[in-house]
């Protein structure tokens, strides 16, 4: 059963082989990266490299980058397509390193970007990035271009459980890989998982075939059936063996390894025993066929000796909004004084309104953008160097016609009794009051009348008032804007009341009494007695004497 399903994979993959197609191939780690050259717009190359189990490749990392870059050197191609793209209805994020673009395999977005120009500024548009080869213009970098524009040549990418290393051969033969992805290359420094082998030797009849399978551990992966393939004597290249080639009469040539290493899963590679303790690397260690792979974490990045990792300074890239701080395998973003992060991933800043932080002024605050500002309200002045408001005394600019009380913010005029205080805040206008209308017994009349006067600024005169009193004291009227009033001011203000209701009264006491005064000497005179002639109607002779002139006339 077994070896029925081992006949039906490689008739499938045989099959994969008729379909193949000629492209520049780089395996490393997990993943291969191919170069095709077909003239294509981005949809249609996202599509092809879908067809065949991958995407338009990505360059997330500098390592990645660099991959890509060797792939398009090799070639003649001008730029090809990569997987970052700007979506119809997005705009284009001059903050952000991937400029507002994303990649076709999704995932993080990361902080690697290598522009070599600004993006086209649009949001109505879909827009597409080509990766353009080192040339006069500087190193290798991205350009935006519009997604319909077609380009000679895409970039893929395809992720694998793993590696096998490359096949050997014990004498003389030639080997064809046949990649999952559809690409057949005449050598490969690692093939991924599931690519078949071809190999033809000169002094065969047919050729041979093998596989890249898992082994049963799960952590490695191998070549089935081994090799070496082509076997002849060890007096040829050695047999195929990496380090020991043995022979014995009657039988085939096999390979071997010196004290320290054992035999690879290929029959023909030498690993050590235990490639990774001690570790050799300054991260993690991955053995693989023929050694061991150290690899780095994320923001680090190998070193040139293949066993230390270099940090990645970010901040290169410029991720933030403001200020970056570059740090052990990664960086932050920081804001500037009166702003604060925004942003999911906090690298943008936004203004802080400080205004609305409790007692950030004593009167009023203005924000503005990164900081604020105190200042006071009318009637205060902000002292210099500091942001403690001072009241104005008003008084000294001498606004009133007369006395005047300052308050804190504001002031008041103080108006005589009988006075009150206009719109203005500074004129003083006498209250109207109503006189008794007094008769005396001869039909003489005598009315007390009152005087109506206005006290305005620079004629400081005090109405006349009935009577010839004068008001002993003044009035206080508190100017209408006033907004508070002094400890002594209701007191001031009863005393000035009850003085003029004094007046009042004294005047109303004086009338009556000289209306009293009057009807007492009337009642003092007896009336005359009547006599018969007050019945008659006694006619003046003068009107008599003309009537009787008038009829001797006649």
């Amino acid at each position: 059963m077994a070896a029925s399903l081992l006949l039906l994979q490689l008739l499938t993959l045989v099959t994969a082989v008729a379909r193949g197609e000629d492209a520049e191939v780089l395996c490393s780690d997990t993943a291969c990266y191919t170069l095709h050259r077909a003239e294509l717009v981005w949809s249609a190359a996202q599509e092809r490299c879908q067809h065949d189990g991958g995407n338009l490749a990505p360059a997330g990392s500098r390592a990645e980058a660099e991959r890509l870059g060797q792939l398009l050197a090799a070639s003649t191609a001008a730029s090809a397509w990569i997987g970052l793209r700007l979506e119809r209805g997005r705009c284009v994020q001059p903050q952000e390193p991937l400029r507002g673009f994303t990649w076709a395999a999704s995932g993080e977005p990361g902080n690697y970007s290598a522009w070599l120009s600004e993006p086209h500024v649009t949001c109505l548009s879909t827009r597409c990035v080509a990766l353009r080869p080192a040339g006069p213009h500087g190193p290798p970098g991205w350009v935006d271009r519009p997604c319909r524009a077609v380009l000679p040549a895409f970039l893929c990418k395809f992720s694998f459980r793993g590696m096998c290393g490359p096949l050997r051969l014990g004498g003389p033969g030639r080997v064809s890989y046949e990649t999952p992805f559809g690409v057949r290359s005449p050598a490969l420094a690692a093939a991924p998982f599931g690519t078949l082998a071809e190999v033809v030797c000169e002094e065969a009849e047919s050729p041979a075939f093998t596989v890249c399978k898992g082994q049963p551990d799960g952590d490695s992966f191998a070549w089935q059936p081994p090799g070496p393939f082509c076997p002849s004597t060890c007096a040829h290249n050695n047999g195929g063996c990496q380090q020991l080639c043995l022979e014995a009469p009657g039988q085939p040539s096999r390979c071997a390894c010196q004290s320290g290493y054992v035999l690879g899963p290929d029959m023909a590679s030498c690993l050590p025993e235990d490639a990774c303790h001690p570790n050799p690397c300054q991260g993690s260690c991955q053995p693989r066929p023929g050694g061991f792979e150290c690899i780095c974490e994320d923001g680090y990045v190998l070193a040139p000796d293949g066993h230390h990792c270099m940090d990645v300074d970010e901040c290169l890239e410029g991720p933030c909004k403001h200020e970056c701080h570059n740090t052990a395998g990664s960086f932050f973003c920081s804001c500037r004084p009166g702003y604060q992060p925004a942003g999911p991933d906090g690298h943008d800043c936004r203004d802080e309104d400080e205004c609305a932080q409790p007692h950030a002024c004593p009167q009023l605050c203005l924000n503005i953008p990164g900081s604020f500002r105190c200042t006071c309200r009318a009637g205060y002045q902000q002292q210099p160097g500091s942001d403690a408001c001072l009241d104005v005394d008003e008084c000294l600019r001498d606004p009133c016609p007369g006395p005047c009380h300052n308050f804190p913010g504001s002031f008041k005029c103080i108006c005589p009794p009988g006075f009150l205080l206009q719109e203005d805040g500074h004129s003083c206008l006498a209250a109207p009051t109503t006189g008794e209308q007094l008769v005396d017994t001869v039909g003489t009349t005598s009315i007390l009348q009152t005087a109506s006067t206005t006290w305005t600024m620079g004629t400081p005169s005090p109405a006349a008032i009935p009577g010839g009193l004068t008001p002993s004291a003044p009035m206080v009227v508190g100017s209408e804007h006033s907004p508070e009033h002094g400890a002594d001011g209701p007191r001031l203000l009863l005393y000035y009341i009850l003085g003029s209701l004094v007046a009042i009264l004294l005047l109303l006491a004086f009338a009556l009494a000289l209306l009293a005064c009057r009807k007492r000497a009337a009642r003092r005179e007896k009336p005359k007695a009547k006599s018969a002639a007050d019945n008659y109607c006694w006619v003046p002779e003068q009107p008599e004497s003309r009537s009787r002139a008038g009829s001797e006339r006649r």
